[in-house]
């Protein structure tokens, strides 16, 4: 899957709108959602900008990451990304 391909599935599934951005952080171009109460998402490449590597080394078969973070509807969220059948949970941290 590429990442504009992700983008769509995420947005119809999830009810999102991700905005394109551009970071050497994050390995170039990738896509961002910020919602109420801090919620936020960020969509890339699972490629290291420095050395080309995985971003993800445990996961480097996921050409594609989505992150969630600072949210209340976790749950609804982790249904809605399964249903899609285009998304899987790697890990789940609460804090």
């Amino acid at each position: 899957m590429d990442l504009y391909s992700a983008k769509c599935v995420a947005e119809a599934a999830l009810g999102v709108i991700f905005e394109e951005r551009d970071s050497a952080y994050q390995g170039g171009m990738y896509y961002r959602y910020v919602g109420r109460d801090s919620e936020n998402m960020v969509l890339k490449i699972n490629v290291d900008p420095i050395d080309g590597a995985p971003a993800e080394v445990a996961f480097p078969q996921y050409p594609v990451l989505l992150y969630v973070n600072s949210t209340r509807r976790a749950s609804g969220l982790e249904e809605a990304i399964g249903r899609c059948g285009m998304f899987e949970l790697l890990r789940r941290e609460r804090l």
